[in-house]
């Protein structure tokens, strides 16, 4: 078992040394090294998906019933505020998700702000986009359809109406997403093709709406699932 995980760390470290591209954008301004997407990242993917497999078969379980727990307690919430039920609460996320990637586009949030907590909103223009303006680099970041929105861990106020109350959401979604010289219109990072992507947006309802607070990594999928649902007692009946 040693052997393989020496091996395992071998192959990253010549991966991430000699292979500098593609580097990948977006919402959230999260930039990571994708070595996953060339021809020797998915070789490493192959390998890593063997020896890893008993891992990958608990998360998915992990996920799975977190995911199962929080549709049967929005199933409650919903009795109680329709803006939680599924089928509003996925509506919405969908939409909410597919305005904030048109506004990135453009470089400018504004035209999302009755999506975006203002916190986000001032963070995200200031830190990423507005930075790349001055290095003469433009986002550009498209989705071509979302494929999936599961509800991963739930943060239930006891404010009247549930104001406040916060859900992360794991979305899967097909995007393209790179960043280019605004001069010579060189890709610098990232690629101009779609492939799938995977994000935890957590939305936070406020004034009867629901707001992007906040985007991490789909890699932290296993900590939100882990992370026991706060809710009232008085709003979900005893399991």
């Amino acid at each position: 078992m040693k052997k393989n995980h020496f091996i395992l760390l071998v192959l990253v470290f010549a991966l991430i040394v000699f292979d500098i591209d593609p580097m990948y954008a977006g919402p959230g301004g999260t930039v990571v090294k994708a070595i996953f997407k060339t021809w020797w990242g998915k070789v490493l993917m192959s390998i890593i998906a063997i020896v890893l497999f008993p891992l990958t078969i608990y998360v998915y379980l992990r996920e799975y019933f977190a995911i199962r727990k929080c549709r049967k307690e929005l199933l409650q919430l919903g009795k109680t505020n329709k803006d939680f039920s599924w089928l509003t609460l996925d509506k919405n996320v969908r939409n909410i998700f597919t305005r904030v990637y048109t506004a990135w586009n453009n470089q400018d949030l504004k035209e999302a702000s009755s999506y975006i907590s203002h916190w986000y909103w001032q963070n995200q223009q200031l830190v990423h986009l507005d930075e790349w303006k001055k290095e003469n680099l433009r986002n550009v970041c498209k989705v071509d359809g979302i494929k999936s929105v599961k509800p991963l861990y739930l943060e239930i106020s006891e404010h009247e109406n549930l104001e406040g109350s916060r859900i992360a959401f794991l979305i899967t979604a097909n995007i393209m997403d790179y960043l280019k010289n605004n001069d010579n219109h060189k890709i610098v990072k990232g690629s101009n093709k779609f492939d799938d992507e995977e994000k935890i947006w957590i939305m936070e309802y406020t004034n009867g709406n629901w707001l992007l607070d906040d985007i991490q990594d789909g890699q932290l999928s296993l900590a939100f699932a882990k992370t026991k649902n706060v809710i009232p007692s008085n709003l979900i009946p005893a399991s």
